[in-house]
């Protein structure tokens, strides 16, 4: 019986200890600064999402670059500015309608799908609205298709 009591105190602690390492903050969304108001064009435009994150006990601020443009449709493309091959910081360019990795030669097309280099995977989406001309992205980027997961 003391053994039982004893081993359910342990678990109580370590989940009390060290449970919220893994505890993760929910996506939420964040107001982006656009140097000129959104509109259709097959350019991309640099943003970058700032917000303040907590891990476990630890508080910080976050900054992520990203890029968005108004789609054709009128739907906001906004496509994670990581590289999905090893986290490097890829850059639009526009001449050649792509995005390049400047690390190892990766390309991205004009819908983040790789197109060249080393990365396999497309570049992550952040779901992105459009609200009285105020553009918002989820500070979550996932893999298109990738639906999971909750929004704050």
């Amino acid at each position: 019986m003391a053994g039982a009591l004893l081993a359910m105190a342990g678990a109580v602690l370590a989940r009390f200890t060290v449970g919220p390492s893994f505890r993760k903050d929910l996506a939420r969304w964040v107001e982006v600064d656009l140097d000129a108001p959104l509109a259709a064009s097959a350019s991309f435009s640099r943003v970058v999402l700032e917000y303040e994150t907590r891990d476990a006990w630890m508080a910080g601020r976050a900054r992520k670059p990203a890029y968005v443009r108004l789609g054709e449709d009128g739907e906001v493309v906004a496509l994670s500015a990581e590289c999905t091959h090893l986290g490097c910081t890829v850059s639009w360019d526009a001449a050649h309608g792509q995005f390049k990795c400047p690390c190892h030669d990766g390309r991205f097309d004009s819908q983040g799908r790789a197109a060249g280099g080393p990365p396999s995977a497309p570049l992550k989406r952040h779901r992105a609205k459009l609200e009285d001309g105020r553009l918002y992205l989820s500070t979550d980027a996932r893999a298109p298709g990738d639906e999971s997961g909750e929004t704050a």
